[in-house]
């Protein structure tokens, strides 16, 4: 807009040149302005000064605004070209990084040991021990009352003492005074039947005697010696002899026959009682040492001792309790032995293997971790959660004090080295959750990488891609640059 400014004159000529200036600022103004003006002349003047004035406030403004413009654009082409920061860089090397699968889960007993009564009915007399207390393989636990049980015993026991003397007598019933009377028999048998056939052997040299002389006499006779009555009587001698002879025989069948009976009646005396009598006392026998020894088995059993050295979890026994066989009395936990049994997905369940060092630690205490050992793997997976369970030996000393049975605990199973590449952990910033370093380009300018990060190692930070072996990146101030910043990049010492 072209404005003519009014200049001061004197006289009336200067009014006369203010009155065409007016009306050539008049005519460029708007109409209902321009009106107005008009109207009145003292406040033309005051609307035409303000019109002016506002007019070069507008133009010198655009003047500053072009100037500051100009500027800035050359303070921002000046900055482009300064250098931000100078940098270290460092190499992306192979480092050997400890493998460690964290793993969680519930410290339990390792072999859980229930005691219980193996009695129904009877009254706990006492109680020996309580919860926390060691205890080892046979040491008392607790008592119940046995007194019932004891008083069967008894009675059974003397039972059996009278079976064992029935048997005794099937087996011999005759006393040994009675085997002796009857040796002594057999013995008298045997002699009379020497007798007898002594006495047989005598009669049979008589008769070979007075047959002799009979034929002799015979003989004599008919030449006339002796007489024929002297002759007569030793025939009649020979045939006296010869019935003696057959006397004797008689008697030494009769000896041999009575010597073989009391051999007899001996061997049986020897030989005891019939076999069917021996065998039902030995039956009876063997009934009733079965019975006590069932009576003495469940005497034992009224004293509860500890099936194993162990560590007594809880005790739910009270005196005055009523024994049961399906109630628990003690629950114990085998040796001490504690594990943690912990849940571990299925697809890191193949880099576990038995006899891997753990580092455990219980969640909610600040105990120093305890280094434990993989003892066995589930062989099976569960259906719904993917999970296998991974047992895991707790030390049996007072490091792992702070651990108990029921504890929530965490570990750190050492997988072993393996080689990966790394970068130190102060080089790597995140920017929206994503890590990331920056490498100098050939001309000194920053480069903004995205890298996919893996586990940490003291002051190393494994990188799982975005880098290679041999790159180099910015060591420190990372956290200062943005992507295309002028560096100068620091000699290496």
């Amino acid at each position: 807009m072209d404005v003519e400014v009014p200049m001061q004159t004197t006289g009336r000529k200067s009014e006369s040149s203010q009155g065409g200036a007016d009306e050539k600022a008049t005519a460029k103004m708007p109409t209902f302005l321009a009106t107005s003006i008009n109207r009145s002349p003292k406040k033309r003047k005051i609307i035409i000064s303000a019109v002016v004035g506002l007019i070069l406030l507008v133009t010198a403004g655009g003047a500053a605004y072009k100037m500051y413009g100009d500027k800035v654009k050359t303070g921002d082409s000046a900055t482009s070209n300064r250098t931000v920061l100078t940098v270290e860089l460092t190499p992306v090397k192979s480092a050997s990084f400890e493998r460690k699968l964290l793993v969680s889960g519930t410290v339990s007993a390792w072999d859980p040991v229930q005691v219980g009564s193996e009695v129904n009915g009877l009254k706990v007399e006492s109680i020996a021990v309580d919860d926390g207390a060691q205890v080892k393989r046979g040491q008392v636990m607790a008592t119940l009352n046995g007194s019932i049980l004891r008083a069967q015993l008894a009675q059974q026991e003397a039972r059996l003492s009278a079976a064992r003397a029935s048997l005794t007598k099937a087996i011999q019933p005759n006393r040994p005074e009675d085997l002796m009377s009857l040796k002594a028999a057999y013995a008298q048998a045997q002699a009379s039947v020497a007798q007898e056939e002594s006495n047989l052997i005598r009669s049979q040299a008589s008769y070979a005697e007075a047959e002799a002389n009979a034929r002799r006499y015979e003989g004599l006779v008919r030449e006339g010696a002796v007489s024929a009555l002297e002759g007569l009587n030793r025939a009649t001698l020979a045939k006296t002899t010869i019935a003696d002879v057959r006397s004797a025989e008689q008697k030494v069948k009769a000896a041999k026959f009575a010597a073989q009976q009391s051999y007899e009646r001996l061997s049986m005396g020897l030989s005891g009682g019939r076999r069917e009598d021996v065998t039902m006392s030995r039956a009876s026998l063997a009934e009733m040492e079965a019975t006590v020894a069932q009576l003495r088995s469940q005497v034992s059993q009224t004293v509860i001792t500890a099936p194993c050295d162990g560590l007594v979890m809880k005790r739910s026994v009270h005196i005055g309790d009523i024994a049961s066989t399906n109630k628990v009395m003690f629950d114990l936990v085998r040796d001490g032995r504690l594990e943690l049994r912990a849940q571990v997905p299925e697809i890191d369940l193949s880099r576990i293997q038995p006899g891997q060092k753990v580092e455990v630690q219980a969640v909610h205490t600040a105990t120093k971790p305890i280094m434990a050992v993989v003892r066995e793997i589930s062989p099976s997976i569960d259906l719904d959660s993917r999970l296998g369970t991974v047992r895991i030996d707790l030390p049996i000393d007072k490091s792992a004090e702070a651990l108990r049975s029921g504890n929530f605990a965490r570990g750190e199973i050492l997988l072993g080295h393996e080689p990966v590449l790394a970068v130190p952990s102060d080089s790597v910033v995140y920017k929206d959750n994503r890590a990331i370093v920056f490498t100098v380009s050939k001309d000194e300018v920053a480069q903004m990488r995205f890298i996919e990060t893996g586990e940490r190692n003291l002051d190393s930070l494994e990188v799982k891609s975005g880098l290679k072996s041999g790159d180099s990146i910015v060591a420190k101030g990372a956290g200062f640059l943005k992507d295309g910043d002028k560096v100068k990049v620091a000699p290496r010492q």
